[in-house]
């Protein structure tokens, strides 16, 4: 910045440059939709309450960006942003026949991985172990503010459920497909079913594929700065994940 005469009065000049932004941006509609998205599946009525209680939630992401920050050392984020999230989401829980072919074949799988779940295997972490750890810490506040935050939300989610299963109820009923003693009956039916065909796909774009996504964006970082050695700070649902691709592909 510097200073001209102009008129016998000093006159300021400033040059700017207009660097890029890499920032993913949204548009309002985006915005509005996202919103809902976040209302409706109970992730922002569980956040939500948890944030009444001035429960602190993800402070281990600001405490490395501050550690990093005072070493000098770089820290970049290796996550998803929200659009991805919700495009991720949005794609896997559709009715397509490979989405459904995917959910069978999670349901197949699941004894497998909940006995590796409950019996971890070597250079694997413990989630299940350390989950008791953290929740012995917990505060009698964090703890009614999950579990209040847990049932709000898993309100809002059967509601959503309810309507969904009632509304292909009551197209069944009108074809003549359904009687109205056994409403209820297939009413639940019908509930189970969703249910059973959501869980895998929200379980696989919400952890399974953020391991994924995670896991490639740490390598391209790793590549992109040249370094030897880097610490990744995750929620533990994603520790063994990614870990399972470190082991499987390398760095």
């Amino acid at each position: 910045m510097g200073a001209e005469t102009w008129v016998g009065r000093p006159c300021l000049t400033a040059d700017f440059t207009v660097k890029s932004d890499p920032y993913p941006r949204r548009t309002l509609a985006k915005k509005l939709c996202q919103g809902c998205a976040l209302i409706f599946s109970g992730i922002g009525v569980l956040y939500g309450i948890i944030q009444c209680f001035s429960v602190e939630v993800g402070g281990e992401f600001l405490a490395a960006e501050l550690a990093a920050r005072e070493i000098g050392i770089r820290c970049v984020c290796i996550d998803v942003d929200l659009n991805r999230f919700w495009s991720r989401l949005g794609w896997a829980i559709l009715p397509l026949p490979w989405n459904v072919l995917n959910s069978l074949m999670s349901w197949l799988a699941f004894p497998r991985l909940f006995f590796q779940f409950v019996f971890p295997p070597f250079g694997t972490i413990d989630v299940l172990g350390s989950m008791f750890l953290h929740g012995k810490s917990f505060p009698l506040k964090t703890w009614v503010a999950f579990i209040l935050a847990g049932m709000c939300a898993s309100f809002v989610t059967n509601t959503v459920l309810r309507l969904l299963g009632s509304g292909m109820e009551a197209g069944a009923e009108g074809a003549g497909v359904v009687t109205e003693e056994h409403r209820d009956e297939v009413q639940a039916w019908i509930m189970l079913g969703i249910e059973m065909y959501i869980l895998p796909q929200v379980y696989d774009a919400v952890a399974a594929s953020r391991d994924e996504a995670m896991y490639r964006s740490m390598v391209s970082k790793c590549k992109e700065f040249t370094v030897a050695r880097t610490v990744v700070v995750v929620g533990a649902g994603h520790a063994n994940g990614i870990l399972q691709r470190v082991h499987k592909f390398g760095l």
